[in-house]
């Protein structure tokens, strides 16, 4: 006669399908896989910089910070909180004021292709402009840097508009 009260599929030192699919879930929040990162052939490597702590931080390349982004951004099934949540540790104070009256299901691409293209004003050079294909076209991503060693952070997500010629 069975005098516990655990059920017959229940037993001491077994594991069932729920809690191995959140320990899956879990090993991979923790391993940090790049579910939503496209890979990055042409990014220099990161640098370091030293906090005010004193430790040593991680500063990323520009472009592998907006394949991240744009990879946020692209989530129209989103809700609106949750997304601009996401979203808002990549964002510049300016930008983050625009974004978060952003609806995500107004953005009108979901996918975003690979090998994006950076490029850089050599006046400028905490200025990066990292341009992605989409499934609605080029879109763009202006990346800026307050200083040498700072976190790269978005300043405009965008479609890509052709330059227009200047005519004297």
């Amino acid at each position: 006669m069975n005098t516990t009260n655990t059920p017959e599929g229940l037993k001491p030192g077994r594991l069932t399908m729920w809690q191995v699919a959140t320990l899956g879930v879990c090993a991979l929040s923790l391993t940090g896989c790049g579910l939503f990162s496209a890979p990055a052939d042409d990014a220099a490597p990161p640098s370091e910089s030293v906090s005010a702590s004193g430790t040593a931080a991680v500063v990323e390349a520009p472009k592998d910070v907006a394949i991240k982004v744009m990879n946020l951004f692209a989530r129209p099934n989103t809700p609106e909180r949750r997304w601009f949540i996401d979203l808002l540790p990549y964002l510049t104070e300016e930008y983050a004021d625009q974004a978060q009256y952003t609806d995500p299901a107004r953005v009108p691409f979901n996918r975003v292709l690979a090998n994006p293209t950076t490029s850089q004003d050599e006046h400028n050079p905490q200025m990066v402009i990292v341009r992605f294909g989409t499934n609605d076209g080029p879109w763009q991503v202006v990346m800026v840097q307050d200083h040498d060693g700072e976190p790269w952070l978005v300043q405009a997500i965008e479609p890509d508009q052709p330059v227009p010629a200047f005519t004297p």
